[in-house]
């Protein structure tokens, strides 16, 4: 084969997600040839406040086919909204068929993102808001102040957090290992030197637990009766029901939704079955866990896996 046209990325197009503090990149290759696959690697770099600024490279590779847009998504440890973001990417072939030397393309355009022009009006914002997390997490909070003077102070729960100044008008706080407080919330306000305030609230959750004890016993042939210890509630009344438990058998497909939180009843089919591979899932909006037994009908008896 022999070596292609430069193959530099295009169209690329830079979105935000501010719930997932994710920014979500696509591209394509434009100059593939027709049904085309070719390795390649793209080198992505992010830049915050200005482009000289870089803060994040990554190399992302992946079999690029002909009119295929690619995907890549990128988690901010800071809010969005607090400060402007570039991105631009370059890509390089690293397909065995294709002979070396390679080298990288030229980069794209840098794409800007900036959500403070969606913010509206005010001079004082505070993010990210209302936020679900973990206990243990480390989350980074931010101010934006639209005062001439960013005299900007910070309580967490009515104590004041030290914060590092990232520009003239955006301070950053950083906590490390956030404990569970209450269900309604940790709260956090800030004030300017002016006397304007605002504030979030922190939702924290319990870390959910892998069930515990899971066993299922028959006592006529016609039901599974499975019970286990589901551990803590993870529930937080305004933010996050409490964790869902779902039943799936393996050898049969089949998948139930356990409408109670310790146990669930499975009907036994006519169909003879005698092994079966039961997999308990847990879940919350933060994270899945799940155990596993296999359960023998014939001697009423389960073995863990």
């Amino acid at each position: 084969m022999s070596e292609p046209l430069p193959l530099t990325p295009e169209s690329l197009k830079v979105s935000i997600n501010s719930t997932q503090q994710c920014l979500h990149l696509q591209w394509s290759v434009h100059s593939l040839a027709y049904h085309q696959e070719l390795k390649m690697v793209f080198q992505i770099e992010i830049s915050r406040f200005n482009t000289s600024n870089v803060i994040w490279v990554e190399n992302y590779s992946t079999t690029v086919k002909w009119k295929q847009v690619l995907h890549w998504s990128w988690e901010s440890e800071l809010p969005l909204e607090c400060a402007t973001h570039f991105v631009r990417i370059r890509s390089m072939v690293d397909d065995a068929r294709i002979p070396e030397p390679r080298s990288w393309s030229s980069w794209s355009s840098w794409e800007e993102v900036d959500e403070q022009n969606s913010l509206g009006h005010g001079t004082l914002f505070v993010f990210p808001k209302d936020k679900l997390v973990e206990e243990g997490s480390n989350v980074t909070i931010c101010s934006i102040s639209r005062s001439y003077q960013n005299n900007v102070s910070c309580l967490l729960e009515g104590v004041q957090m030290r914060g590092e100044q990232l520009d003239p008008n955006v301070s950053a706080f950083h906590l490390n290992n956030v404990p569970f407080i209450r269900e309604t919330g940790t709260n956090i306000f800030c004030t300017t030197g002016r006397g304007d305030g605002t504030g979030t609230v922190l939702f924290v959750s319990k870390v959910l637990e892998e069930p515990r004890d899971f066993s299922c016993e028959t006592p006529d042939f016609k039901t599974l009766h499975c019970t286990w210890d589901p551990g803590r509630d993870t529930g937080l009344p305004k933010r996050q029901p409490s964790q869902s438990y779902t039943l799936f058998e393996s050898f049969s497909g089949k998948k139930i939704l356990c409408e109670h939180k310790n146990w669930c009843n499975w009907h036994i089919a006519q169909d003879s079955q005698e092994m079966y591979n039961f997999t308990l899932t847990t879940e919350n909006y933060l994270r899945k866990r799940g155990v596993n037994i296999l359960f023998n009908l014939t001697h009423r008896g389960e073995t863990r896996v």
